[in-house]
């Protein structure tokens, strides 16, 4: 059996792990039980590298956590990782995350379903991990790790989702999956092109009964969207939104989007400037301005109040093309002719700003200084000797960042080469004496003497 402590450790981002602990802190705190669900479980399971979004299920209500989520610890110090953006599904009591640490996650409340109308959003109840499992679309998504101090690691496989993952198969878990939740057909095509799994027999047969139900055409907006945002989020979104266009499911998404004429080599290219990035970077924003772009006006802010919904994260995303040339005009200029001048700037600018310059600007200027800023500066400002710096004499704080972020400005730009230049002009900067000189070792007088 898998250690799913050391497949966490080891398979999750830095950042993602970070969201994770902080998360399970704040539950223990609550005497809540938290646990990994869902997707994550699913790749870690099979052996992907990339984890993307992380899903949490809590046995009891998920606000108790997410009211603490940027709270202070005791101490007053800032807690480990801060909201940037929150969406709250009051209905189902669960909420999409977005961390400041670029990580996003679903904190949902455990619970049973039932449906009084097929297609129809559910009636709510809370429940036991178990049967929110195996009320789940998918064995294979239909399964738990727990993050409880005293049980962490344990997997909860109630459906035995690892089997179908070994034998590459999606299976859902009872008759009326498609027709009560037709959102449910798209997470299939969706996940069987990213994983290369094949619905098994009965699943098959359930699949096309609902298709020929015309289930597709009950998805309310908010589905909709909801599957839409996790098609952008998908490496590969052109072939699903091909796929789908092809079998004549993309009207169930949205009508007038599949009446366009989609970019699809675009999101082609898209792909291939993601694999140039290293840390799976996140594609959401060029993808939605892929599939608006040739779109009026109108219909961007439509399909971004569909799809996004957050405005923060609407202002962003249908502001991103002017707000590229804007830099763009700067970054190829003398503005930015220096290497410092080019880390200032685009230091300063959201990531998926720069990922569009390398996608929409061919310019080999504007190519050089971008992957300059994202390939090789971090680098050189990973190896300034912190740790060493601050043996000096100088306290960390405001000062010593200041003075560290100069240094490593002056070393982009060539005016510190060596490691004895560098510890001469941190000192120098932080008002520190020079060590006194070693004296020089000399030689007894009766050195080289024949006795």
């Amino acid at each position: 059996m898998s250690d799913y402590n050391f497949l966490m450790e080891s398979r999750l981002s830095p950042e993602q792990f970070q969201v994770l602990t902080h998360l399970a802190r704040l539950a223990h705190a609550q005497a809540m039980n938290l646990y990994l669900v869902g997707g994550a479980v699913r790749d870690l399971t099979y052996g992907q590298q990339v984890i993307h979004d992380l899903d949490f299920a809590v046995e009891g209500n998920p606000q108790k956590i997410l009211r603490r989520l940027n709270a202070k610890p005791r101490g007053g110090e800032p807690a480990p990782v801060n909201i940037a953006s929150l969406r709250l599904d009051t209905k189902l009591n669960a909420a999409e995350v977005s961390f400041t640490n670029g990580v996003r996650a679903e904190i949902a409340m455990a619970r049973n379903e039932t449906y009084a109308k097929p297609g129809r959003r559910p009636q709510i109840f809370p429940a036991t991990i178990f049967e929110h499992l195996k009320r789940r679309d998918f064995s294979m998504n239909a399964m738990a790790v727990s993050l409880h101090p005293n049980s962490r690691g344990l997997l909860l496989d109630p459906t035995n989702g690892a089997a179908d993952i070994e034998q590459h198969e999606l299976r859902a878990l009872h008759s009326r999956s498609f027709l009560e939740d037709p959102s449910r057909l798209y997470r299939l095509l969706r996940l069987g092109l990213r994983l290369d799994f094949k619905p098994e027999e009965r699943t098959k047969i359930w699949m096309d009964t609902a298709l020929q139900n015309r289930a597709t055409e009950r998805l309310d907006p908010e589905q909709q969207g909801r599957e839409l945002r996790a098609i952008l989020q998908e490496e590969r979104s052109g072939r699903v939104l091909k796929l789908l266009a092809n079998r004549g499911l993309l009207a169930g998404l949205d009508r007038r989007l599949a009446a366009a004429k989609l970019p699809y080599e675009q999101f082609a290219k898209i792909r291939s400037t993601m694999h140039t990035v290293p840390g799976g970077a996140d594609a959401f924003f060029l993808n939605f301005h892929c599939l608006v772009a040739k779109l009026g006006d109108g219909q961007k802010n439509r399909l971004a109040k569909k799809i996004i919904a957050d405005r923060k994260t609407i202002k962003i995303a249908l502001g991103l093309e002017s707000t590229a040339r804007k830099l763009a005009r700067v970054l190829a200029s003398a503005k930015a002719a220096l290497p410092s001048q080019v880390y200032t700037l685009l230091s300063a600018q959201p990531q998926p700003l720069l990922l569009f310059l390398l996608a929409n600007f061919p310019q080999a200027t504007i190519q050089a200084r971008v992957k300059n800023f994202l390939f090789k500066y971090a680098l050189v400002r990973g190896k300034l000797p912190r740790a060493e710096l601050l043996t000096l004499g100088l306290e960390a704080g405001p000062k010593f960042e200041r003075i560290v972020r100069q240094l490593f400005l002056d070393e982009l730009d060539g005016k510190i080469t060596t490691h004895q230049q560098l510890l001469k002009e941190f000192r120098a900067r932080a008002g520190l004496k020079e060590p006194p000189a070693k004296p020089q070792a000399t030689k007894p007088a009766h050195a080289g003497k024949k006795k």
